[in-house]
């Protein structure tokens, strides 16, 4: 026996003897073990977290008539085991079809618990997420032999406690192991076929009258194919050895309110309480539970969110003293500098719907640590750039551009370069201005580079533009001569010359676009459009044309997709690139209820919204080619975590920036007095930040901010991140005023 193993065990006398610290430290350091089981073995179903509870309630009742100590672990498993079936028994329900080995790769959405897993947690290989898919195609009664052989894989149960807590023999598990793995290596053989873009004539001819649906008829029935044909069987013979996929990988971390119901059973007496007792303890006391164990200081309307952390090891009882509430983000790192202004800024603007949102303050940092930040004065003439030294205090006068909107910034060591829009000297048919790249180096421009033409303007920019350390990437909304509203992407080298690529006119009925360098072109680059509706991912094809990967089915009428997205201030940092080339996007979205083909458009869809309001999404890119989880119609997608999924309060001003190696969402928070058009109104309660993951699993939980949020998030050298905004609270109560100004802007830097 180890020096962990007794440790374990004694534990577990302690709790057997009724030691309420022993039994808390049993229940939070089994309870993740417990979940990805019963979670694994349910897969969609609702109960899960019922299940888990009840499991967690009858080990510590009967927890005094455990003989053996040691063999703790596969006894709470057996009882895990025990409580599936007779949920099944009594639900006459059968196991859902979610895959196990799916959802270990994802990260379980707080609101739909861990049927809503998300966005995958590690950066997967092909494989891996072939594998996923291939769980799906498993009989029923295999689900629990992998329940159980992921947990072994993984690290977390030996070969003996799997064989215990089925009940069987270390010879007689391994044989059901073994024929498992046959049955999934078949199933990742036919995913693996499938996936091939031209599948072979016998393939296509046995997948006649497939569903699409997964299962194990058809999987019989493919099997026979792939016996049959070496070029589909091929498919089986480079597959990395399952174990070797599964090998290391942490549980998934339980829901945070699933924690507070059941961390109550260390806090109440257990030896020989009944089971209705104890369930009744905790739904009495869960409230203070969640507060006095968790400290959860979050908006009641804000949804749980998930601690990522592994479980903790197994320790010897000791006597703890109370946490002390948790302070703010902005208590806890957020420092503040505040910049004086020479002239005017009207900081708020009425975007499409004629609600106001921030104006757009691009804010970036240059390789030397020096900044810039622009500005445009509420003359709507002139946009200011502001120096800023490695402290992001200001280290020299303005330099003042003329120009009709700061649109991007990129920071130079000697310089900048901005993206205005000015009177266009060719002329259109609206008079409208025209876009330009302009190029300022040691305080003088260096040179400017138009980037429309006679045929086409842009009236508003809502644009963005990015920097490879080669080439400048602006992407930007146009407007032709009939008055339809596009996009367009141009290239331009250090010397502002054009660089072919990009397009002239791309998302057409453009209202949001997002854009984020690459080391090569094309850039990555995402639109809104209202037109097919929804959000799309772009890179190097312009219209989103049959191929382009949708990442959101949204009702993207001008104003209706939220603002900052497809607001007249630009794309405001939703856009964020981690350095093994994953991105995370975010937006305010009204989600929806049911989308379907429009019979009228060969790729466009009509979408009923699920809320009034909007809510806070986030996805996940695998590279800038494709989405981590292809999108479905079913809007329960894997595809899209929503942060937020309340239809009482507005979330808007949503935006994402690298922080150290994650990522931080922020967002305004609106009580609703009323919506309409896609757009709601209410009164501003608060901005909150929620840290995540690079594959966009919330880490801890979201916090209400002590400051706001107006310009582009900026990560530093050191994995901090800064932004700059106007401290005075937002008006969301009406529509369409004019801006108030303001003669300061603040800098917030928050640590890594």
């Amino acid at each position: 026996m180890t020096i962990t193993d007794q440790i374990q065990t004694d534990v577990v006398v302690a709790a057997r003897s009724g030691d309420r610290r022993a039994i808390s430290a049993l229940v939070t350091d089994h309870l993740p073990l417990v979940y990805n089981f019963v979670g694994r073995m349910l897969g969609r179903h609702p109960d899960v977290d019922d299940v888990v509870q009840e499991t967690m309630l009858r080990a510590v009742r009967d927890l005094p008539a455990l003989r053996e100590p040691s063999r703790f672990r596969p006894w709470l498993m057996a009882i895990a085991r025990h409580q599936v079936t007779e949920r099944h028994r009594t639900r006459h329900t059968v196991v859902s079809r979610t895959a196990p080995f799916d959802e270990e790769l994802h990260e379980p959405d707080p609101a739909t618990d861990f049927a809503g897993v998300t966005v995958l947690r590690l950066d997967m290989s092909v494989q891996r997420r072939q594998t996923a898919e291939a769980t799906l195609w498993l009989d029923d009664d295999h689900r629990e032999t992998l329940a159980l052989w992921w947990l072994e894989a993984a690290g977390v149960l030996t070969r003996a406690e799997v064989a215990e807590s089925m009940g069987l023999s270390v010879a007689h598990a391994g044989v059901r192991v073994q024929r498992m793995r046959e049955q999934l290596d078949v199933a990742r053989t036919i995913v693996a076929a499938l996936a091939v873009p031209a599948r072979c004539p016998g393939l296509i001819a046995a997948l006649a009258g497939w569903d699409d649906v997964p299962g194990a008829l058809w999987r019989k029935r493919l099997a026979r194919h792939l016996r049959e044909c070496d070029v589909c069987g091929a498919a089986g013979k480079s597959l990395v050895p399952t174990e070797r996929l599964l090998a290391g990988a942490a549980l998934i971390a339980v829901p945070i309110d699933l924690q507070s119901r059941i961390a109550v059973l260390g806090k109440a007496p257990s030896a020989g309480l009944p089971v209705a007792k104890l369930a009744a303890a905790g739904a009495a006391v869960v409230t203070a539970a969640a507060a006095l164990l968790f400290l959860i200081d979050r908006d009641p309307e804000q949804p749980p969110a998930v601690v990522a952390a592994p479980p903790s090891p197994v320790v010897a009882p000791s006597v703890a003293a109370p946490p002390s509430p948790s302070p703010s983000v902005a208590a806890k790192g957020i420092t503040t500098t505040t910049i004086t202004l020479p002239a005017p800024f009207a900081y708020r603007i009425p975007g499409y719907s004629g609600k106001q949102h921030s104006r757009r303050t691009p804010f970036a940092i240059a390789p030397n640590g020096t900044a810039w930040l622009a500005w445009l004065a509420a003359d709507g003439t002139n946009v200011h750039v502001t120096p800023l030294g490695k402290d992001l205090k200001r280290r020299g006068d303005d330099i003042v551009v003329p120009g009709r909107e700061a649109s991007g910034l990129i920071a130079h060591d000697d310089g900048f370069a901005l993206l205005t829009r000015r009177a266009d000297p060719n002329g259109n048919t609206f008079g409208d201005s025209g876009a330009y790249l302009i190029r300022y180096r040691d305080g003088k421009p260096a040179w400017t580079s138009p980037l429309t033409d006679a045929g086409t303007s842009t009236p508003m920019l809502v644009g963005d533009l990015a920097w490879n350390g080669t080439l400048y990437g602006a992407y930007f909304a146009v407007r032709d001569e009939s008055g339809h509203f596009g996009d367009r992407l141009a290239y331009r080298n250090a010397a502002g010359k054009p660089v072919s690529g990009g397009w002239d006119w791309g998302c057409s009925h453009n209202t949001g676009i997002a854009l984020a360098a690459e080391k090569k072109t094309p850039f990555a680059s995402v639109c809104a459009n209202d037109w097919k509706d929804g959000l799309f991912l772009n890179t190097g094809i312009g219209f989103p044309r049959p191929g382009a990967a949708r990442l959101d089915h949204e009702e993207c009428v001008a104003g209706y997709c939220g603002e900052p997205f497809g607001g007249d201030g630009g794309s405001y940092s939703n856009l964020v690139r981690f350095a093994d080339g994953r991105y995370l996007l975010a937006w305010q979205s009204r989600g929806w209820s049911r989308t379907s083909p429009d019979p009228a458009d060969d790729y466009g869809y009509l979408v009923t919204a699920r809320w009034k309001n909007h809510n806070v999404a986030v996805t996940s890119l695998a590279d800038k080619d494709s989405p981590a989880v292809p999108l479905t119609t079913d809007p329960s997608t894997r595809a899209i975590r929503y942060l937020t999924s309340t239809a009482a309060t507005d979330h808007v001003n949503v935006r994402v920036g690298r922080l150290g190696t994650e990522a931080f969402v922020v967002w305004d928070q609106v009580a609703v007095s009323g919506c309409s058009a896609g757009v709601c109104d209410g009164r501003y309660t608060g901005t909150y930040g929620q840290v995540l993951t690079a594959a966009g699993a919330p880490r801890g939980k979201a916090r209400k901010l002590d400051v706001q949020v107006g310009g582009d998030l900026a990560p530093l050298a050191d994995g901090s991140l800064a932004w700059p905004f106007v401290d005075k609270a937002p008006d969301y109560r009406s529509r369409g005023k004019a801006s108030p100004t303001t003669r300061t802007i603040t800098i917030a830097i928050m640590k890594n």
